[in-house]
């Protein structure tokens, strides 16, 4: 591969490496893959991960609260916005397929 060649970034802010140096450095898809900073150089080193040493590691204890707190919140945040699209009358008109007797 010539020195320099060009990627473009997706949408979703992935990048796609070229196969052939994918296949120099010996990765695959599930490699784990170290990322670090220099300036503004961004350098990926491939790592191990012994999947039953991450397995044993002691789990969050606050974890199940956090989630919960996080959906609650989210649920609030849905609640107020439907209250204000109900205020502001900001209502779209039902679809064909919400009417009931559409499905029959």
């Amino acid at each position: 591969m010539e020195k320099g060649a060009r990627i473009r970034m997706s949408p979703d802010g992935s990048l796609r490496l070229p196969e052939e140096v994918l296949e120099k450095l010996g990765w695959q898809p599930g490699s784990y893959l170290e990322v670090s900073m220099a300036g503004g150089a961004v350098q990926l080193r491939r790592v191990e991960v012994d999947p039953f040493r991450e397995a044993a590691k002691k789990p969050d204890a606050d974890a199940f609260e956090k989630i919960l707190s996080q959906q609650q919140k989210s649920q609030e945040d849905a609640f107020k916005a439907f209250e204000e699209r109900v205020k502001a009358k900001d209502i779209s008109p039902p679809r064909p397929e919400d009417r009931p007797d559409y499905w029959r």
